[in-house]
């Protein structure tokens, strides 16, 4: 047998050859071939049977020598990846772990080589299904080499990036080396391997292979475990030998539990090697980093080549660093609309610039194309919203196309609140009043003859208290008032708590502070509700806007005489103790007074007016902001959108839905539209449940999709956001995540098991038909336990 066979370049694989090696490759679309066309200096010169080097002019070669010559002395033109934020003393993390990383971007990263920019070409990836590419590191390597070569070079540490001369000799060079022939190699045996279900199980016994995959699956299922409760997996100590111990920490705590409790997986471990117990905190991290990974290819998988819209909001941790979560809405396969949260980013600084950029390399490091993004959704910050510099601003610029932005619905609602109510001096008194009291009941001198609920403590930025604390007082105020009182009267207290006590009895006794109460509380309990259910993920643009009109409407319904006779009526149903009524002094009785002297006959009327005029102007600052908010910038983006409500008049009119398909450029045809009306205004039959887009895209799916292009706007207007309420709740998982006592956490870790914890629903897999994919990944590497 000929040895040099062995060692030959593989051929052109036909369509049974490539059956092996097709799952590590991403094909390129016919659509982006054109895009990834090489240049012609990027061509393969080919000759018959030599070299073209060789067979250049002695003139072109010495020119060509000096480009070597001036690309080796350059630092940025070396081959080597010189992208800052990698770090050059191994490869980076967004490369491949089971297969290459054959990224397909519609822009690849250029390099400035003799005044000419050149960049990677996608089309490299069809004749060499070994080569990867890196987002971060803007750079090429090889995936055989990487994870079965012994050798290392260019190609496996820091990155291969010498576009000019790619394609002639430096893809080809290695290629035909001896090193990366042995990699192939043993890349081919592996994948064929495990395409028959004959790897390391046919030279090692199978039974202890199966206890070592059921040593490391047990181990799995504690990480899951951890991880999905928000607990902590370590303490100050991370000995094996110190499991039982207070300080050992959760996860060496459940398994030493686990192992009491499984007779098996004590056997097990008996007869692992000391050095292969897999309880350090290093196995701990690379585990949860491929379930992280696994997670967000799921996440990816499920968004497939649909559109899709980003919410992004940013929060700072106690250790001083940005947060940035980014959560992504779709509509999945199954016509649900899903929102998940793909990664919790972070950034040195928090300017505009900065967060755009960490975006769109968050998603094209993932795998997302940043062509697919239909809208934003964004807080109010003016770093986020500006109309110049904001993120939606320079993001719509970078993509060079309309990309939708809408204001977060609750933050809108919070403003409405925190703007309307501070407009009146009155309600502003009665908040400050309440937060008084707050403080007060508190002090443990105090809080042990309290009666009452517990009141809740009042936050600027989260107005649903201000209704929390509203409450309580109203329920409370029986309690509240005999407490005061109790204080105020006992002299076993101190003097400052008997004054403040006596103050806030003043306040308390107020006729109008009760009627604020009640008012405010009638205000805010119809705002509530929205608020609320705005924080759903099935709740799309369309559905928010009718959601927030309903309100304002109700809000308007209480600007009545009847409405403030109502309230003022519930004041006075409980007597309250009054003030000492001020007598005319009698030697003054007779005479003509051209001044007040105290309580006079009409005084409660005027009361009563003072009270109608904060109750009529509230409710207009009120009913303004929510038409100043809520008054959708876009109007012709609405108007497509009511379009497509089933109950307008406008149904399915091409006219009006237009533009809500020219965002993504599809192609319109009017007799889908005209067939599409028809057809559900026929079979839309009368019932109790009003029909929306969400149940008419699931009931009607199977006939929408021969019309493609009202099933795309059907899709599209469920994908418009109304609120970053998702972000929101990721941030309290952060904070639930990051304690006190685990400050020291390094980002990606953080960042991985928020997302784990998140998203319940797909970690749970972990334990079932996700397990198994760990363990093969976990086992790529060179393990003292195999696992297959």
């Amino acid at each position: 047998m000929d040895i040099r066979k062995f060692f030959r370049p593989p051929p052109p694989q036909t369509n049974t050859a490539r059956a092996t090696a097709e799952p590590y490759q991403n094909r390129i679309p016919a659509a982006e071939k054109e895009l990834q066309e090489p240049t012609a200096s990027e061509q393969p010169q080919l000759a018959s049977g030599s070299n073209t080097a060789a067979q250049a002019p002695p003139a072109e070669r010495s020119e060509r020598e000096r480009e070597h010559a001036d690309y080796n002395a350059n630092p940025r033109c070396s081959g080597l990846s010189q992208t800052q934020g990698h770090d050059h003393s191994g490869p980076p993390d967004d490369l491949g772990e089971d297969k290459p990383a054959q990224i397909i971007l519609k822009k690849f990263p250029s390099r400035l080589f003799n005044g000419q920019k050149r960049s990677f070409v996608a089309l490299w990836y069809n004749q060499r299904d070994w080569l990867e590419y890196s987002v971060k590191a803007e750079a090429a390597f090889c995936f055989a080499c990487r994870k079965f070569g012994t050798v290392d070079s260019v190609f496996t540490k820091s990155g291969y990036c010498d576009w000019k001369h790619a394609a002639e000799s430096g893809l080809r060079k290695h290629a035909e080396c001896k090193e990366h022939m042995e990699s192939v190699a043993k890349w081919r045996e592996r994948v064929k391997r495990a395409d028959s279900g004959q790897e390391i199980s046919t030279l090692v016994n199978e039974g202890q292979l199966a206890r070592n995959r059921y040593y490391i699956g047990a181990i799995i299922d504690m990480l899951q475990f951890l991880a999905i409760n928000r607990l902590p997996l370590r303490g100050s100590v991370e000995a094996f030998n110190s499991q039982g111990d207070a300080s050992c920490g959760l996860f060496l705590s459940l398994f030493e539990y686990s192992v009491r409790k499984d007779p098996e997986l004590e056997k097990i471990l008996q007869t692992i090697p000391q050095n292969a117990r897999y309880t350090s905190h290093d196995i701990q991290n690379e585990l949860i980093k491929i379930m992280s990974d696994i997670l967000t290819e799921e996440i990816v998988h499920e968004v497939s080549d649909s559109w899709f819209t980003i919410k992004v909001d940013g929060t700072r941790d106690p250790t001083g660093c940005e947060n940035i979560s980014i959560v992504i809405r779709f509509v999945a396969e199954d016509f649900e609309v899903r929102e998940r949260l793909l990664t919790i980013a972070t950034a040195d600084v928090g300017d505009a610039k900065t967060l755009a950029n960490t975006i769109i390399t968050e998603l094209r490091r993932v795998g997302l194309s940043t062509s697919k993004i239909l809208s934003q959704v964004y807080d109010g910050a003016s770093v986020m919203s500006g109309k110049h510099g904001g993120v939606q601003k320079i993001l719509q610029d970078m993509l060079a196309r309309e990309i939708p932005y809408v204001h977060c619905f609750n933050h809108q609602l919070h403003l409405v609140v925190i703007n309307a109510m501070s407009s009146e001096g009155a309600i502003e008194d009665f908040f400050g009043v309440c937060g008084s009291l707050y403080k007060f009941i508190k002090k443990p001198t105090v809080a042990v003859h309290y009666k009452g609920d517990t009141l809740k403590r009042l936050l600027e930025q989260r107005w649903t208290g201000h209704l929390a604390t509203v409450t309580v007082v109203l329920k409370s105020f029986d309690d509240i008032f005999s407490l005061l009182s109790e204080i105020d009267s006992n002299r076993a207290f101190g003097t400052d708590l008997r004054i403040e006590a006596a103050g806030l009895i003043r306040a308390v006794s107020e006729p109008s502070f009760e009627f604020i109460g009640r008012f405010v509380q009638k205000i805010l309990q119809l705002l509530d509700a929205p608020n609320k259910m705005l924080q759903s993920e099935q709740m799309d643009l369309l559905s928010g806007m009718r959601l927030v009109k309903s309100a304002s409407e109700c809000v308007a319904q209480l600007r009545s005489e009847s409405e403030f006779n109502n309230i003022l009526g519930q004041c006075k149903e409980k007597e309250r103790p009054q003030k000492r009524k001020r007598m005319v002094n009698k030697s003054l009785q007779g005479y003509v007074v051209e001044e007040t002297v105290g309580q006079q006959q009409g005084d409660t009327d005027e009361g009563d007016t003072e009270l109608r005029k904060l109750f009529y102007s509230t409710l207009d600052a009120v009913g303004e902001e929510m038409s100043k908010r809520f008054s959708e910038r876009n109007s012709e983006l609405m108007t497509a959108l009511q379009s497509l409500d089933p109950n307008s008049e406008t149904f399915l009119d091409v006219k009006h839905v237009k533009p809500i398909l020219t965002l993504s450029s599809t192609e319109i045809n009017e007799a889908e539209f005209v067939v599409a009306r028809h057809f559900l205004k026929t079979n839309m039959t009368a019932d109790d449940e009003t029909w929306t887009i969400s149940r008419i895209i699931k009931t009607f799916h199977s006939a929408l999709e021969a019309m493609p292009s009202v099933m795309t706007a059907f899709k599209h207007a469920l994908m418009f956001g109304a609120s970053t309420a998702m972000c929101e709740n990721s941030f309290s998982t952060l904070k639930s995540v990051l304690t006190d006592n685990r400050l020291s956490m390094l980002h990606q870790r953080k960042a991985h098991l928020v997302q784990l914890a998140f998203e319940r629903d797909l970690t749970k897999r972990f334990t079932t038909e996700w397990k198994e994919a760990v363990m093969k990944r976990f086992n790529s590497g060179r393990r003292r336990l195999q696992l297959y």
